[in-house]
């Protein structure tokens, strides 16, 4: 029976939803194996996605500090990572001993790396992009050299370091010897869920596990109240009367109903990006001001023409004058390249595949 100790970052709900997946085929490959995971702030959450594992309460050391609407407030950044590395230390200290574990594996909790190589356990990481490069695009970058440095150090002791298509060049250039580039990572067997609406065009609205865009998506669905050619799908957490309104429950994923839609607005998040993409439903992303990652996944995706791009404040207060322009044009084109595209989505079985062959 193998056994394996994942540490979640404690930044959003994507990380888990990736890592989710590589966990789901783990158990599939190696059912009875035991896995322990360990995070904090969104302890919850990981709960509910993830099934069949132990968990353990500790916080791993990786957030960011964000404005209301997303954008990263660095002041905070600063503040938050001015002793990190002793934090890193102490963490590192604290865990290396007495771990019982094949193999450990994380979305990019640096410590769990340098934690592996101390205990001579091979260590994987799983990242569509890596919090030093993610800290070093702002300007002035909020955390110190020293400590990016220090970061790239750790991250070089993994046994392999997993990076799905669209991750930025200059990392897998960075990590070469490490890295290997592998399929999207989406989990098994979604099925279209079966939403009967007349004909009618279905859009669904993400919004991330933060409610970064709670008002923005409120304000936006006042605007579009009289469209009535279309549905749109939110959250139960933005619920109002609405005639052309669905609700999916709090308790369910959103990401579950991309399959079953005409069109996707949302952050662009990596996860997003790949259900969208795995599910060929074209994406209409809105970005963040001073966000590396947003900035990167949308000039990604406009070059392969897979997504388009809508302003905070088009979305917001002109949504209803856009959709009809945008669905008559640009819409048509991303819709062709969805269904013409042989990006593949079987990250998850790769990376297990290529664990096991390592441990």
């Amino acid at each position: 029976m193998k056994k394996c100790k994942v540490y979640l970052s404690d930044e959003g709900y994507g990380h888990i939803v990736r890592q989710r997946c590589v966990i789901a085929e783990l158990q599939r490959v190696l059912p009875g194996s035991s896995i322990q995971v360990q995070t904090s702030v969104h302890l919850e959450a990981a709960k509910r996605m993830i099934q069949g594992v132990e968990f353990v309460d500790k916080y791993n050391n990786i957030t960011w500090d964000k404005h209301a609407g997303g954008s990263p407030d660095t002041a905070a950044i600063e503040l938050r990572y001015h002793n990190h590395q002793s934090k890193a230390e102490s963490m590192i200290q604290e865990e290396a001993s007495g771990l019982e574990f094949d193999f450990l594996l994380s979305d990019f909790v640096y410590e769990a790396f340098k934690i592996g190589k101390l205990n001579n356990i091979p260590a994987y990481g799983v990242a569509h992009f890596t919090w030093d490069w993610f800290f070093s695009k702002m300007y002035p970058p909020p955390v110190s050299t020293n400590l990016i440095k220090f970061w790239m150090s750790c991250a070089l002791d993994a046994k392999r370091l997993y990076f799905p298509p669209f991750t930025p060049e200059e990392i897998v250039r960075f990590y070469g010897p490490k890295a290997l580039q592998v399929p999207l990572i989406l989990h098994r067997g979604i099925e279209r869920k079966p939403l009967d609406e007349s004909g009618k065009f279905k859009i669904l609205i993400i919004d991330s596990g933060a409610g970064v865009l709670n008002d923005s998506i409120q304000s936006a669905l006042t605007h579009v109240s009289e469209l009535n050619d279309y549905i749109f799908y939110v959250s139960s957490r933005h619920f109002r009367e609405q005639k052309n309104l669905r609700f999916i429950p709090e308790t369910e994923m959103l990401a579950d109903y991309v399959a079953s839609m005409d069109l996707v607005i949302g952050r662009a998040g990596f996860n997003t990006i790949s259900e969208c993409i795995g599910m060929r439903t074209p994406m209409l992303l809105i970005g963040e001001a001073m966000n590396p990652e947003m900035t990167e996944n949308i000039t990604m995706l406009k070059k392969r023409h897979l997504g388009s791009f809508i302003s905070i404040d088009t979305f917001e207060k002109g949504l209803s004058e856009y959709l009809p322009s945008f669905l008559s044009h640009e819409f048509k084109q991303i819709s062709r390249e969805m269904r013409s595209h042989e990006i593949e989505v079987n990250g998850a079985e790769v990376i297990v595949n290529d664990i096991l062959s390592h441990s």
